[in-house]
């Protein structure tokens, strides 16, 4: 059975926990436009890490589900307003909501999905924690906050240092995937070592993800990404972000004002061009090196979490984000 079979269980409780929510109510300008977004598809991976790490302590995952539902719906209001501020038209094979309905409905939209995150999170019951659940949660979605802020001020910055680049996707990327694992295996009544080691795998997991991403943007052309689609973007990747700190005069120069070229004068040329100086200077092969390290590190910090079926499932999904093509 492949991995996403078997995340299919808690994908299925995740999909009937968000419909008690976010239900068919008037105005349809909200609550419609909320369904939209919402069931548009995806893999729901943070509430299975969630649902998965309450079971790798010995928890029923069904403690945690009104906190799973509550990430996936946090993850859910950051993408409607990451659409507008990126002017993105499209997510998963549909117009963004901003594209559709403009962009002060999506605002809205965004807004009110918000408010149903931590209406679903308040419901949890029997958890002896709660508090400090919901401290938490708050404080990881200030951290995406944080790191959507930091990532927009690369936007005017010539040069943005790795250690930069971590530190924003450690934020913007890690920091709701370490709060889907931390509090998955608080609902689950996990010991101190047991919260910590899988708080420490969600960290470790959830910035491999995001340079994993970096990564197979230039690892083919048959993945689901555009060939090179960051570089015509003009974006700070880990991947450009190595390079400019090795990069000699001339190769920075030349990279530099590759990323500087306005989308519509892009071509494939340019693209090649920029490609061919990252590997040269080997940040490409760096940012696939360090993804493994990590995945690796993920796998290590579980060590100290009991064997069963929730924790070979979350070995299987650190090594399958470094396998990925899309």
């Amino acid at each position: 059975m492949n991995l996403l079979k078997k995340l299919e269980r808690y994908k299925t409780a995740t999909e009937r926990e968000l419909r008690r929510y976010i239900s068919e109510k008037d105005p349809k300008e909200l609550y419609e436009l909320m369904r939209y977004h919402v069931f548009a598809g995806g893999k729901r991976v943070r509430p299975a890490l969630c649902l998965l790490s309450c079971e790798a302590v010995s928890g029923s995952y069904k403690n945690a589900l009104p906190i799973a539902a509550a990430i996936e719906l946090t993850h859910a209001f950051s993408l409607v307003h990451d659409d507008i501020m990126d002017h993105d038209d499209m997510r998963r094979g549909k117009p963004t909501v901003w594209k559709k309905y403009g962009e002060a409905l999506a605002i809205n939209v965004g807004d009110g999905i918000f408010t149903k995150a931590f209406e679903t999170a308040f419901r949890l019951k029997n958890i002896p924690n709660k508090n400090k659940i919901l401290e938490n949660l708050s404080r990881s979605i200030l951290e995406v906050c944080e790191g959507q802020a930091m990532d927009i001020s690369f936007e005017t910055k010539k040069i943005v240092t790795f250690r930069e680049y971590i530190k924003m996707a450690n934020k913007k990327t890690a920091a709701l995937i370490r709060a889907s694992t931390e509090l998955g295996a608080m609902c689950g009544g996990g010991s101190k070592e047991e919260v910590q080691a899988l708080k420490k795998y969600g960290e470790k997991i959830g910035l491999a993800f995001q340079i994993w991403d970096d990564y197979i943007d230039f690892a083919s052309e048959k993945t689901g990404k555009t060939y090179g689609s960051d570089i015509i973007k003009g974006k700070k990747t880990s991947i450009v972000c190595h390079a400019l700190e090795h990069a000699n005069e001339t190769q920075k120069k030349k990279l530099v004002k590759i990323l500087e070229t306005p989308a519509k004068r892009m071509n494939k040329e340019l693209i090649l061009k920029a490609a061919g100086i990252l590997e040269e200077i080997g940040s490409i092969e760096f940012a696939k090196n360090y993804a493994f390290k990590l995945v690796r590190d993920a796998k290590r910090s579980l060590k100290d979490v009991r064997d069963s079926r929730a924790k070979e499932i979350l070995l299987e999904f650190a090594d399958f984000l470094v396998k990925r093509e899309d």
